[in-house]
């Protein structure tokens, strides 16, 4: 029975062709103001009108923007000035990011890992709710940038994580299937695009996540950073599976 499941893990890693990274906590330590930026967004969309009732700083900008959407609607204005709106918060969220790049450093073992990962034949991408631009001006700080074969960033998929449109077409710009995809990540809404898009997560312990984090979410799969990933998929399509 053991040999079965250790042959049984072993074909599930031959099938891995792609590895996706969150960004922010997982690849890169980052300063982002995300209160300030949360604040500004929420205080704008006031002043546009939207009910202050039904905003909340405390929510994912997802989810303020998904809320000031539907509030700007409740006060009439047509899907011209609503989109608008809408354009500015992005704006907001980009002048924000922008503000903290020089503070950025890379994760611990991040470029070695990235190193190993091409070396073993794996096509990496970045999926991030973080703006394009500021995605690669961290990446190229932190000496990682070269090995990326695709970068995506915030408006650059369909719906942004945790919806599963955002690893299915980042599945589909790396000419692979979601379930040849791992997707690695620091917080519980990587998970749960995984989950949604059937796509196999590993979280790290670098970022948002806790231990007790990850067992709440039911994450199977945990390392502490991805300095571990390389050796950690080695292992487990060797068929010597481990339990994090």
């Amino acid at each position: 029975m053991v040999g079965l499941l250790n042959s049984l893990k072993s074909h599930m890693e031959r099938r891995i062709k792609g590895v996706v990274f969150d960004l922010d906590g997982t690849l890169i330590h980052s300063s982002i103001d995300f209160r300030k930026m949360k604040q500004r967004m929420v205080d704008y969309l006031i002043s546009k009108g939207a009910d202050p009732q039904g905003l909340s700083p405390r929510d994912l900008n997802v989810v303020i923007i998904n809320k000031g959407r539907n509030l700007l609607r409740e006060r009439g204005l047509t899907e011209e000035e609503i989109k608008r709106i809408i354009d500015h918060l992005q704006e907001i969220m980009n002048e924000v990011e922008m503000e903290s790049v020089s503070e950025t450093r890379p994760v611990e073992g991040a470029e070695e890992a990235l190193r190993s990962l091409k070396e073993m034949g794996y096509k990496i991408a970045v999926l991030t709710r973080g703006h394009h631009n500021y995605a690669v001006e961290t990446l190229r700080r932190a000496g990682l940038l070269p090995y990326l074969d695709l970068i995506l960033g915030r408006g650059e998929t369909p719906r942004p994580k945790p919806y599963p449109e955002a690893l299915e077409h980042t599945a589909q710009l790396l000419n692979l299937k979601p379930e040849e995809l791992i997707l690695v990540g620091d917080h519980p809404i990587d998970s749960t695009c995984a989950k949604n898009a059937k796509v196999r997560f590993i979280g790290v312990l670098t970022g948002a996540a806790t231990p007790k984090t990850w067992r709440e979410t039911g994450c199977t799969e945990i390392i502490e950073g991805v300095w571990e990933l390389p050796q950690y998929l080695k292992k487990r399509s060797e068929g010597r599976g481990i339990t994090p």
